[in-house]
């Protein structure tokens, strides 16, 4: 098969940064007041009576710093539109909203995808939102969490089931709502490390995700992923790639899509999966918010006192899928 510019790019690195696709009032500035709605939520809910009319004036920022200090249990789970990996309960929350809908099914982000996976593609169930304090304001518990410090080094793929690691087209989206640099967080990679394949990885803290002997990495050359708002970022399935902590004084927000080629697994099956793009309209079920959250409040009703998913990690028999091995 002939590959594109941007396939050839995508799939010579393992990653890419595409300028200018979205613009922020329309389609990430919705997403921002929707999570300030979420933050007013918590505030009417857990703040003291007294403070609550004065919290709710606050700006984002300063919203969010206030919310993190009430000692809301699993907090970053109201703004990460995805289900609680271990613990679905019947009143568990996920961030899920017309604004996030429309960002899913942004034509911009599919005719960009649709350069890389082809006609057919589905909306894949691993993502998240992201809302990244600075370092300095966690607690020293929550400095290696993916959702709100340092992620590690991974690679996508391997969040993914068996069937899923060994048979889905998939790519990331990532997309900064905030300018993205060394500073506060963004992301880094290795360039061409895709290239190995899927390589072993291990639990790590609380169950994330992550490359088995990373450390190896620390000597190699890093890229940078540095992006502005409007930008977005396509990750092969094998790109190795963590991220920075946030040394800086303001937040770094984002949001990973994922979209895999129609008629492949999603690696995540009890979850949601869905086409956003098809030639046959008659494969575009799911064509609104309403729908698209029902599916989500279905698959949440069916994983009650269940794992939402598993990271059946890809342990390979022998160590010759160690990056040591590689190396």
């Amino acid at each position: 098969m002939m590959r594109n510019s941007l396939q050839k790019k995508l799939y010579e690195n393992g990653y890419l940064i595409v300028k200018n696709v979205l613009n922020f009032r329309r389609d990430l500035k919705p997403i921002l007041n929707d999570m300030e709605f979420v933050m007013d939520c918590l505030i009417q809910k857990y703040a003291k009576k007294r403070e609550v009319k004065k919290a709710l004036n606050f700006d984002f920022k300063k919203k969010y710093s206030y919310i993190s200090r009430l000692n809301i249990y699993d907090l970053d789970q109201y703004f990460n539109t995805r289900l609680p990996r271990d613990h679905v309960k019947k009143d568990s929350d996920y961030f899920a909203t017309q604004s996030l809908w429309n960002l899913i099914t942004n034509k911009k982000i599919l005719d960009v995808v649709e350069k890389i996976l082809g006609k057919e593609i589905m909306s894949n169930p691993v993502q998240n939102t992201r809302i990244k304090q600075p370092e300095k304001k966690l607690p020293e518990g929550s400095i290696h969490d993916g959702l709100s410090g340092r992620t590690p080094w991974h690679q996508d793929a391997a969040v993914l089931n068996t069937k899923g690691q060994k048979l889905t087209d998939m790519v990331t989206v990532w997309i900064p709502f905030t300018k993205t640099t060394k500073k506060n967080g963004c992301m880094i990679t290795v360039k061409k490390i895709n290239k190995m394949g899927l390589l072993n990885h291990v639990s790590g803290y609380r169950g994330q995700v992550e490359l088995k002997n990373s450390k190896l990495l620390d000597d190699m050359e890093h890229v940078y992923l540095e992006a502005n708002v409007g930008d977005i970022i396509l990750l092969h399935k094998h790109s190795i790639h963590c991220s920075l902590p946030n040394r800086s004084n303001n937040f770094r927000i984002s949001a990973d899509l994922r979209y895999n080629v129609a008629g492949q697994p999603s690696g995540r099956e009890p979850l949601p999966n869905f086409y956003v793009r098809s030639k046959n309209k008659k494969n575009l079920k799911v064509e609104n918010f309403k729908q698209w959250l029902s599916l989500w409040e279905k698959a949440k009703n069916k994983r009650i006192g269940k794992y939402a998913f598993k990271y059946p990690l890809p342990t390979y028999k022998n160590n010759k899928r160690d990056l040591s091995y590689l190396v």
